[in-house]
């Protein structure tokens, strides 16, 4: 007898504990709102840029950035020797994104009819310009240390002649 009431006092005192320690077990829940908000780009998040521009002040390094891809831009579409059959000046919209890795994709091209038409290599030349633009160090998310992709418009006048 005296060893049913140790079992059954031990059973109890381990269903008592088990009970109350259940709260360590407790899974917590985060909101919609506060993932995104937590997501969300700040301007304490360092954007993608290059080595060369991580030594200047952020609003300099976003500059240095742009100016890089632009020249690099620039210089593989005239490297391509389009002619036009029309005169042109005219905008196209890239849409790119940098990945965690630092690696350029070209996610949309917006290219007006006027310039497929005097142009018509046009999208392959902006493909292979933005294949060749040189690996880039990522964005980063600074409230939580991770590098994240990053998506960005960026407008290409093209202005050309035909030749006569």
């Amino acid at each position: 007898m005296k060893i049913k009431k140790s079992n059954s006092l031990l059973l109890s005192s381990f269903f008592i504990i088990l009970f109350y320690s259940c709260e360590l077990f407790e899974s917590t829940t985060v909101s919609n709102k506060e993932i995104k908000k937590a997501s969300s780009w700040t301007t304490k998040d360092q954007p993608p840029t290059y080595p060369e521009c991580e030594s200047l002040e952020m609003s300099d390094q976003l500059s240095c950035f742009q100016s890089i891809i632009s020249d690099r831009l620039t210089t593989s579409i005239s490297e391509a020797n389009l002619v036009a059959s029309t005169p042109l000046e005219e905008n196209v919209i890239l849409t790119l994104k940098v990945d965690k890795k630092g690696v350029f994709s070209l996610l949309e091209v917006e290219i007006p009819n006027i310039i497929l038409e005097a142009l018509p290599d046009m999208k392959f030349t902006l493909e292979s310009a933005v294949a060749s633009l040189p690996q880039a160090l990522p964005a980063t998310k600074t409230n939580v240390g991770v590098y994240v992709d990053a998506q960005f418009d960026l407008p290409i006048q093209i202005r050309a002649q035909p030749i006569e």
